[in-house]
């Protein structure tokens, strides 16, 4: 037993050195080198701060998506291959039991519609958009 612990005391030693060193850095040259541009320059452009666009609330309810809306299976699968949403994910929302979902009014400008799958006069609300758990209420618009 006395032999195995000289063994490893002196293996440890022998490697004390290298866990000794030090890291190097990067060479301090790399450090101090100023860009050089290759091909034309970039002019330096001012930019205005841009004002958040508000996104408007279609819908407001202290009750959940389950109570206002009916599921639409074609329209989820449509979404879930990317062929039925909105242009712009969150453009238009609406806030139901205190979550935010994204809307789209049918027919309008911001529902991306390839199979003609809209029905009129509906508010489509769009869980997941842009994931394969995608899922879509229909909310009849007053």
């Amino acid at each position: 037993m006395h032999r195995i612990w000289s063994v490893l005391l002196a293996g440890l030693v022998a490697a004390a050195p290298a866990a000794a060193q030090e890291l190097r850095r990067t060479d301090e040259r790399h450090l101090q080198r100023q860009f050089d541009p290759v091909g034309p320059q970039m002019l330096e452009t001012v930019r205005s701060p841009e004002a958040a666009r508000p996104r408007p609330v279609l819908l407001r309810s202290p009750k959940s998506l389950a109570e206002l809306g009916n599921y639409d299976a074609k329209a989820s699968a449509a979404c879930r291959a990317r062929d039925f949403g909105q242009f712009e994910q969150h453009r238009a929302t609406v806030v139901l039991a205190g979550r935010t979902y994204g809307a789209a009014l049918s027919p309008g400008a911001d529902l991306a519609d390839a199979k003609a799958l809209a029905a009129p006069n509906v508010l489509y609300v769009f869980e997941q958009q842009s994931t394969t758990a995608c899922r879509v209420w229909r909310v009849r618009a007053r």
